[in-house]
């Protein structure tokens, strides 16, 4: 169903009418996450990735999808936290799970970086500390608008 939404364009504006259906839809996957159906995690993650899903419901006006998105991804870094925190090394399935997340948060920083850098404290609070990979991701978002200084540079001075 979701299909039918189509895969939004940056140049478009975002449909006001479809956000209701978004929200049913995380309400199911909210239902269907991974603690709740540790089976059905890999659907899971695929489905609330989506292109014709995520997109939609970051783009939504007014960022009112946003702590939706910030649900299912808090759902699904809950999940792997106990696998995460434990320090042994992960079986495949969950290395593949924990990939399928990266990825996943390397699109949000591609794409949508404002959404990661708002919410970064909450989902560093989800994150163990020896998860370097995963907490220098979402901490390396920063809002498009913003320009770096260019660390190179030889006049760079930072006030401590």
């Amino acid at each position: 169903m979701s299909h039918d939404l189509g895969v939004p364009s940056a140049k478009q504006e975002p449909n006001a009418d479809i956000l209701p259906m978004l929200v049913a839809y995380t309400q199911v996957f909210l239902a269907l996450q991974p603690s709740a159906v540790p089976g059905f995690s890999y659907a899971w993650i695929q489905l609330v990735s989506r292109r014709s899903f995520m997109p939609h419901l970051l783009m939504a006006k007014g960022q009112k999808g946003w702590p939706y998105m910030h649900r299912l991804l808090c759902a699904q870094l809950l999940f792997l936290q106990p696998f995460l925190k434990s320090g042994a090394l992960l079986n495949d399935a969950t290395r593949k799970l924990y990939k399928g997340t990266l990825r996943v948060l390397l699109v949000l920083l591609h794409d949508f970086p404002e959404f990661l850098s708002d919410f970064h404290l909450s989902l560093c609070d989800i994150v163990p500390l020896s998860c370097v990979q995963l907490r220098n991701l979402i901490l390396s978002a920063f809002p498009r608008s913003m320009r770096l200084p260019d660390h190179l540079s030889p006049n760079l001075h930072i006030d401590v």
